[in-house]
């Protein structure tokens, strides 16, 4: 003999049995994360078209840049109150 398990199910007590289904995903595989990019003539040394978000990374790379959109928030922050302490002791 088995005994009915009942669980709370949006708002209601509902044998475990009978609870719906999940939905999933046609597969477990992530999806590609599309993105549009615009191509642009390279600002650094003007050589040729970057057309990717991998070319981008490589120019960058390439001439020691770095884009500081590209930085975590809290460096940003970090940065920032060293500018205003800078500024504050210039001041004084």
């Amino acid at each position: 003999m088995t005994v009915p398990v009942y669980i709370y199910h949006m708002g209601r007590l509902i044998e475990k049995s009978a609870r719906p289904r999940e939905i999933k995903a046609a597969s477990d595989l992530p999806a590609p994360n599309v993105q549009g990019f615009q191509s642009y003539e390279s600002p650094i040394d003007g050589s040729g078209t970057i057309s990717s978000h991998r070319q981008r990374e490589r120019d960058l790379n390439n001439s020691g840049s770095y884009d500081p959109r590209d930085t975590p928030a809290e460096f940003r922050k970090a940065k920032d109150g060293r500018r205003k302490l800078k500024r504050a002791a210039a001041l004084s």
